[in-house]
């Protein structure tokens, strides 16, 4: 089997997976591939990952541009589900810092973490707690200044570069904020995850492994664009589009341009695993200790 081929077989694998267990609500084992019954890969859609169907339920009914946005914000910086219940908040209109570093050394002192260790958080002021320095940042952002900017950007691109002048917002984080709030319908270009993706060194490794070679910044994006182009060749029929994912943001029933993106991560992490590379982080689920979500 060529490797774009067997890249598009995993996707539909991992998300037959998710379709059994969810839709059809069937009892495990939902696969026969020993790496996805044994080893936690993630959804091949981004909607369907536990935080991001958190945070967007949990700011369904705001309205106002600026809340949205420090919401969202604050959010990802610490991406753990049930975080505003487990602060004991609701969502809010601006930063007191002060009381919420109560609220997170309380978690600590419960034992429960404060970031989520998936995402790579700069470690801010030099001395001081991660958590106190996101939050000492955000307590001073300028909120009519960032949706304005964000507003007047021309392409996707200078939108997240105007989250990325947020202290301690990197490219994957941005990027992260970014789609969470084309869901929301965020932007008045009305761009969505459709219309943008920032490639992260997950992906790249992915197109590298596929492709079999380097890739220049350049060449991933041309590949990237390649693999999106080649779905409709692979996944254009009616067993696909019988388990294809109805809720998601943009070309249903196909994968939108940032979950191929995200797919490349995870096809990374299944065939460093399959291929016997690379650490292995095992699955734990309440209704099979050896089975993923």
């Amino acid at each position: 089997m060529d490797m774009i081929s067997e890249f598009f077989n995993f996707i539909r694998e991992r998300h037959n997976i998710w379709y059994k267990r969810f839709v059809l609500e069937e009892t495990p084992p939902w696969t026969s591939d020993p790496v996805l019954q044994q080893y936690k890969i993630i959804n091949v859609y981004r909607e369907l990952d536990r935080c991001t169907i958190y945070i967007l339920n949990k700011l369904q009914n705001v309205r106002d541009r600026n809340k949205l946005l420090l919401n969202v914000i604050f959010y990802r910086f610490f991406n753990q589900d049930k975080l505003y219940e487990n602060l004991g908040i609701e969502s809010f209109e601006k930063i007191d810092a002060k009381f919420l570093i109560n609220r997170f050394e309380n978690l600590r002192k419960q034992g429960k973490t404060i970031f989520n260790n998936a995402y790579l958080i700069s470690s801010g002021t030099k001395g001081q707690k991660k958590h106190v320095s996101v939050l000492s940042y955000l307590e001073k952002i300028n909120l009519d200044r960032t949706v304005k900017e964000i507003d007047e950007a021309k392409t996707p691109r200078e939108s997240l570069e105007v989250l990325q002048k947020i202290p301690m917002i990197g490219p994957f984080l941005a990027c992260e904020i970014w789609t969470d709030l084309s869901y929301f319908k965020f932007f008045k270009q009305k761009w969505d995850d459709n219309d943008f993706v920032n490639i992260g060194p997950g992906a790249k490794w992915g197109l590298e492994i596929i492709f079999g070679k380097k890739l220049s910044k350049k060449e991933q994006e041309e590949k990237l664009r390649k693999l999106y182009d080649m779905q409709k060749t692979f996944l254009d029929d009616s067993d696909w589009k019988k388990i294809a994912y109805k809720g998601a943001y943009s070309n249903y029933p196909f994968l939108s341009i940032t979950n191929i993106e995200g797919a490349l991560c995870e096809f990374r992490k299944y065939w460093r695993i399959k291929h016997g590379k690379g650490r292995r982080k095992y699955f734990v689920s309440s209704t099979n200790p050896s089975f993923q979500s």
